[in-house]
């Protein structure tokens, strides 16, 4: 990769006197799925990214020690436009939550939170546009941990190999880049089935993406940084999307006021917050306990999945001996609430 020509971007972070690229990164299951790709040992990121024309290059994230800034290495060029170069750094301060609405809600949720402030939590990673985020929340669904992880992997196998003699600049990565609406909408499910088990999602991925090729979806209207109230979230229509799926969106949208709730919340309110709830087959959550739940984090609002979040980071890390930065790929299929029945297993 050093043979390569590369570009230097630079983020100033005087705006952000707090931010650590650790504490903004690792904080969130996104940050293990593919193509990204965090190094504990240098504390850096890398995963390709989007030049202004959809090209995809890789790209390289660091935090030197004691600086305020970020350099963003963009591999394959040795000099970028500023078009380019603007929508590198629009990606990455998305990822980390690098705006001036963003820092305001790590202050007040700290205000709220002085726990969570002291561990530098506030800034809940997500990827480089709302759409991968909406695609990815969508692999959460009715699986294991390591199957969103797998299918993630191998949806950006696959767009490495159908768009590869396409790129006009270098992507070393192993397995491509996370498709993007109009490379997804390209798929047919067989070609999706072929290379993963995505059964049922593989519909509803090429359907969403289709959506948002086809003007039905704008996400853009969805995205907190760009809108001044609160979007109506019942006229987002995203096939295969329940109540956890939604949610889970709007906290990666900025909106921390509900919890995405499946199994592993329902876990998580029984062995830390004493609610006993009846082990619930595949399909929604009785609205009382849906109640119950949001009622616990209310001294919170508006950041009640934040709260929620520190909370299952800490328990994950607890069970792990180790914080998530400190884990390697190889590792990241054991962070769930069934570590110690996968522990057994080997």
């Amino acid at each position: 990769m050093e043979t390569l020509p590369s570009y230097n971007c630079i983020i100033h972070l005087e705006k952000f006197p707090t931010f650590s690229i650790e504490k903004a990164m690792c904080n969130h299951g996104f940050f293990m799925m593919a193509p990204n790709c965090w190094e504990p040992s240098t504390k850096s990121f890398s995963r390709p990214l989007r030049l202004a024309d959809s090209t995809s290059v890789m790209t390289f994230i660091s935090q030197p020690p004691g600086k305020d800034h970020l350099v963003i290495k963009v591999y394959g060029a040795s000099i970028l436009w500023l078009k380019d170069e603007l929508a590198i750094q629009s990606q990455v301060k998305r990822m980390l939550r690098l705006s001036d609405m963003d820092e305001q809600d790590v202050r007040d949720f700290h205000k709220l939170h002085p726990e969570a402030e002291a561990k530098g939590f506030g800034r809940l990673f997500r990827s480089p546009t709302l759409f991968e985020d909406v695609a990815k929340s969508l692999l959460l669904r009715f699986c294991p941990w390591k199957t969103s992880l797998d299918l993630a992997k191998a949806l950006c196998f696959l767009q490495y190999k159908k768009f590869k003699s396409k790129r006009k600049r270098a992507n070393i990565s192993s397995y491509g880049d996370f498709p993007n609406a109009e490379e997804l909408a390209s798929f047919s499910e067989k070609e999706l089935k072929g290379k993963g088990n995505f059964g049922y999602r593989a519909r509803e991925l090429i359907m969403l993406a289709k959506q948002v090729v086809d003007g039905e979806i704008y996400l853009s209207k969805f995205e907190k940084d760009h809108i001044g109230t609160e979007p109506n979230w019942s006229k987002l229509k995203i096939n295969g999307a329940g109540p956890f799926t939604i949610k889970t969106i709007m906290m990666c949208a900025g909106y921390y006021s509900y919890i995405p709730i499946d199994s592993e919340t329902m876990r998580h309110m029984d062995e830390f917050h004493g609610l006993k709830v009846h082990k619930r087959k595949r399909g929604s959550i009785n609205l009382q306990i849906r109640d119950k739940i949001q009622q616990i984090y209310k001294r919170y609002d508006p950041f009640q999945s934040l709260a929620y979040w520190f909370e299952l980071v800490n328990s994950y890390e607890t069970e792990l001996g180790k914080e998530l930065s400190e884990l390697l790929p190889s590792e990241y299929h054991h962070v769930t609430g069934n570590y110690e029945k996968e522990k057994k297993k080997f």
